[in-house]
């Protein structure tokens, strides 16, 4: 567990690196009527509706953990009360999605997700993975993913853009991009409708 304290950056660095774990919004002297758990990839606890907006300064802090349980025992030692769970991302509720991916397509699809919801939830870089940087990713050759990744497309959890012909690899500079369906694996987007998942797509596409 880590405390974020007169640490915005630090704390919004976290969150955007520790996709599966939570953070529990509190005050610096935690009291029973300002704890709730969330997500570490929930919109509440990462997007400021104001440049006045207090994440870890002021009498705000943050706790951060991969593991849940550790989070409500430290509110339990510090406020003699566990948080409330975050009514939007539903930080213990475990989120069914019925898609049977192998192995490989799995790790492939956390790959992409885990890159994409960097540059969704605010970075100074350019969204560019390609399929050569997955194949890397992963020890392999474009020609060795080409199953795995056309699994994807099918199931509408990958889109591929650029020029390739079918049957064919791949080429390596082909982009790699999620879809509304990928992202609604992610609990903090599980709920919200397909525009608003759309609209944080399109921080992916560059403007040509």
């Amino acid at each position: 567990m880590i405390l974020f304290l007169d640490e915005d950056r630090a704390y919004l660095n976290w969150t955007a690196h520790h996709r599966a774990g939570f953070v529990l919004d509190c005050l610096r002297h935690p009291i029973k009527a300002h704890l709730v758990l969330h997500r570490a990839t929930c919109p509440e606890i990462k997007h400021a509706a104001s440049k006045r907006t207090h994440w870890t300064t002021g009498k705000h802090m943050k706790a951060c953990s991969l593991d849940v349980e550790q989070l409500k025992a430290w509110s339990s030692d510090q406020a003699g009360h566990e948080p409330n769970d975050c009514p939007q991302c539903t930080p213990q509720q475990e989120i069914e999605v019925e898609i049977h991916l192998t192995k490989l397509d799995r790790h492939i699809l956390d790959y992409v997700l885990e890159i994409a919801s960097i540059h969704v939830d605010g970075t100074d870089y350019d969204y560019s993975l390609t399929v050569g940087m997955v194949a890397r990713c992963f020890g392999k050759t474009e020609g060795q993913l080409m199953s795995a990744l056309q699994r994807l497309v099918d199931d509408e959890l990958l889109a591929i853009t650029g020029k390739a012909k079918p049957g064919d690899t791949l080429p390596s500079r082909c982009g790699v991009l999620p879809t509304v369906k990928a992202f609604r694996t992610i609990a903090a987007y599980a709920e919200m409708d397909d525009e608003q998942i759309q609209i944080k797509l399109r921080k992916l596409v560059r403007e040509e």
